[in-house]
């Protein structure tokens, strides 16, 4: 019989530079654990982050960053979104158990701690019997995107894509667009201004103005940031907003115009990215989320371009 291993998370141990080369080394890394979210999230709502180095029998195989916000003297909220993040890839139960058991301990349920908790372990009834007996409770759905493997050769990477999705981004290749690469997103807030107005007559909520420029800023110093145009004759036609974080990156926002629904523009600024990121070095872009039930139009579009479906046990107390 296999021993349990000996788990342990050390908390704020060690400097920044020394948790940016872990969470670089993580093959999956997510937004919300880069330590960039935290900065952003610090300065926008107030939110201080806690680092913590996941232990297994002397050698780390994860790390969790936890967001704390104190009210009242007394009441704590806390977040861990898309986390933790591991080392190896999906844990073995008994690991992940007993990470769960341990961060259960740290973020106690009562009426003056409150944990809005979304783990990166995948949906599964064993994962969610886990969460159970580690005391937590589920309270809504996990999330759920589609994830891009970029370490593939791009014609490969061309190939996975639907036979209409290519068939458009050929039409897309001869319509006379040209791309504008913005390496540092400077044109963020215009974007931002298209993403508010698109959420009203969508009927979506969209990413907050103020994180988005925030999250800009903190990435920035890592070349984390970038904005890829389609414009026709010198009209915007379509753009996306992608930040870099690790070795993976994170389709954030999207927008295109009539002109840019009418040229599918969007496809060849997603082609570009692939190629951009790619060259990079970036191993893996999350297309930014899909909800089939709510959002059919935007799922089959992002489920045309090739990648793996992925989703998460569920958002927990």
């Amino acid at each position: 019989m296999t021993a349990a291993p000996v788990v342990d998370i050390v908390w704020n141990q060690g400097t920044v530079a020394e948790w940016r080369a872990l969470y670089a080394a993580a093959p999956a890394a997510t937004l919300p654990q880069s330590f960039a979210y935290a900065d952003a999230m610090a300065r926008e709502r107030g939110f201080v982050p806690r680092l913590g180095r996941i232990v297994a029998d002397g050698r780390t195989v994860g790390l969790a960053q936890a967001l704390e916000r104190r009210s009242l003297k007394f009441f704590t909220q806390r977040q861990i979104h898309r986390g933790p993040l591991w080392l190896d890839g999906t844990p073995a139960p008994a690991l992940a158990e007993a990470v769960m058991a341990i961060l259960r301990r740290e973020c106690p349920r009562n009426l003056r701690n409150n944990l809005s908790f979304l783990p990166e372990l995948p949906a599964g009834d064993e994962w969610a019997a886990l969460m159970a007996r580690a005391g937590f409770r589920r309270i809504g759905p996990g999330y759920r995107t589609i994830r891009i493997d970029l370490t593939r050769p791009l014609d490969r990477l061309r190939a996975a894509w639907s036979a209409s999705a290519r068939q458009r981004l050929k039409q897309a290749e001869k319509a006379g667009l040209v791309l504008d690469i913005d390496a540092k997103a400077q044109n963020l807030p215009w974007l931002m201004g298209k993403e508010q107005a698109q959420a009203k007559t969508k009927g979506f909520r969209p990413l907050s103005g103020r994180l988005a420029v925030r999250l800009r800023n903190a990435l920035l110093p890592e070349n984390g940031a970038m904005m890829i145009t389609a414009l026709h004759d010198g009209d915007a036609a379509a753009a996306g907003l992608f930040f870099i974080h690790g070795a993976a990156a994170t389709y954030q926002v999207g927008w295109a115009g009539d002109l840019g629904r009418d040229t599918h523009a969007m496809r060849l600024v997603l082609w570009r990215a692939f190629e951009v990121l790619r060259a990079r070095g970036v191993a893996s872009l999350d297309l930014g989320g899909v909800n089939p039930d709510h959002a059919v139009g935007v799922t089959e579009f992002k489920t045309s371009l090739g990648g793996e479906m992925v989703e998460t046990v569920g958002l927990y107390r």
